[in-house]
């Protein structure tokens, strides 16, 4: 029986029975095998579920869909050119979406390795979000607890946030609420960085911003932080004694000093001498008896500067005298000294005359700053204050600063203290009276039309150069 050249699909087709050297036009490839096409399959599908992990959204859509037609391909076309065309197709794709595509991590996946730890030390809840870092501006926290340390003086406890880090004897800003409008202030520091968990301020009822904390913040409410701020800090320089001398409410960077050295230098000779009117005025008292009892190196003084002679106390206000019969040798010694102007000025005169050299005495005038600029008198007038560069302008009255008539009209000053001994907000004035001055400035500057604007006033219309 007659037969012609073998077709397609015949035996000789699928053994590649040919004359060798012959070419038959319908002999092209054989099929894929099964096994080999469900192999390539596998390989489509693998890389879809490993790539498409790493996608969220529209990328893992355009990495999906046209995977999945690759894969459906070689079973369409089952041929091996258009399977290794499938194959060649896949790659160039995969890499084209990893290449234009940005990894993304998937929503519920948590991180892995364990939690971290927060710069105070201690670490972060698992899946709890993070408090921002205060120093880049105002950031709220939780009020833990308001403890009454004397009469006039209440200590606020605040959840730290994360990466607050400071030095003891720096302050922090508040913005508080106040007879219908935001009041910054600043206040130092009472708790020791060692206090990981909580920052504390101790705060006088004065003026109206701190009277404002006293009337309206409790436990569980919240207060919006900046900080840290201010060089008046604990000294680095090894093996020093240290007297601390501390006046009324200038007692709040002290004891943040003082609970410093009695917890990270314990056998440091650290001598507390502190001032206050009567023994209702004593803050962390309890306190200062269980530092002196424990901490070897500690040994504290609290001198009445009024009233009767008192068990425990000394009387009178602390001078030269008594320093000398209370400290061990005080020109060797380092002196911090934070309290009222007139206190710092005596105490100053009383180190000198006992042989205490200059560069051995530092000290704060912040706190007597703070009440003077958080009480300015106002003269009853309003005044339009002018922005040069900026072209805004805002009326206000006598009582209030430049600093506060700038951030009204949203004009840029930079500021911290808020008490004129910072420097910070050094702003030129170009016209206008104004009242108050700062310790910041030299009097060149003065001459040449500089100004702290937190402690200026004005008293006359007044145009800055801002």
């Amino acid at each position: 029986m007659p037969h012609g050249p073998p077709g397609i699909g015949s035996p000789a087709h699928i053994a590649g029975d040919c004359p060798a050297g012959q070419y038959s036009p319908g002999i092209v490839w054989s099929h894929a095998p099964v096994a080999v096409l469900s192999f390539v399959t596998t390989l489509h599908i693998a890389a879809v579920l490993l790539l498409s992990h790493r996608r969220a959204g529209p990328g893992r859509r355009l990495l999906l869909l046209p995977s999945i037609s690759f894969a459906l391909l070689v079973w369409v076309l089952p041929d091996q050119a258009w399977l290794l065309a499938g194959l060649a197709a896949q790659v160039t794709w995969v890499v084209a979406c990893e290449r234009l595509l940005p990894a993304e991590a998937p929503e519920s996946a948590p991180a892995a390795g364990p939690a971290p730890a927060s710069a105070a030390g201690r670490p972060a809840a698992a899946g709890a979000p993070k408090k921002p870092a205060a120093a880049a501006g105002f950031v709220p926290v939780k009020v833990l607890a308001v403890i009454d340390e004397t009469p006039e003086i209440r200590t606020f406890r605040m959840e730290r946030p994360e990466g607050f880090d400071f030095r003891p004897g720096q302050f922090l800003m508040i913005r508080v609420a106040a007879q219908g409008k935001d009041e910054v202030r600043c206040y130092s520091i009472s708790s020791s960085p060692e206090a990981t968990g909580y920052l504390e301020i101790s705060v006088r009822r004065q003026g109206r911003a701190s009277g404002a904390l006293h009337e309206s913040i409790r436990a569980g409410g919240v207060l919006p932080i900046r900080g840290p701020g201010g060089d008046f800090v604990y000294p680095v320089e090894p093996d020093v004694p240290l007297v601390l001398h501390a006046g009324g409410v200038g007692v709040t960077p002290m004891i943040s000093m003082l609970r410093h050295a009695a917890k990270s230098e314990p056998g440091r000779p650290v001598t507390f001498l502190y001032t206050v009117r009567a023994e209702p005025d004593v803050a962390f008292r309890d306190e200062l008896a269980v530092l002196a009892r424990r901490a070897p190196g500690v040994r504290v003084y609290v001198t009445l500067s009024r009233g009767e002679p008192t068990p425990g106390f000394l009387t009178g206000r602390m001078d030269a005298q008594k320093i000398a019969r209370y400290v061990p040798d005080p020109a060797k010694a380092i002196h911090l000294i934070c309290g009222p102007a007139p206190m710092i000025e005596s105490l100053r005169e009383g180190l000198a005359s006992l042989g205490v050299p200059d560069d051995r005495i530092r000290f704060e005038a912040f706190e007597a700053a703070v009440a003077s600029a958080s009480d300015a008198v106002d003269d009853g007038s309003t005044y339009e204050v002018s922005f040069s560069r900026s072209g805004g302008a805002t009326t206000v009255s006598g009582g209030t600063s430049l600093l506060e008539a700038a951030e009204a009209a949203g004009a840029p000053v930079d500021s911290m203290c808020r008490a004129g001994t910072c420097g910070t907000c050094k702003t030129r004035l170009v016209s206008g009276r104004i009242e108050g001055e700062g310790k910041a400035l030299r009097p060149e500057d003065r001459k040449a039309g500089w100004i702290l604007a937190c402690v200026s006033y004005p008293r006359s219309n007044c145009s800055l150069d801002v």
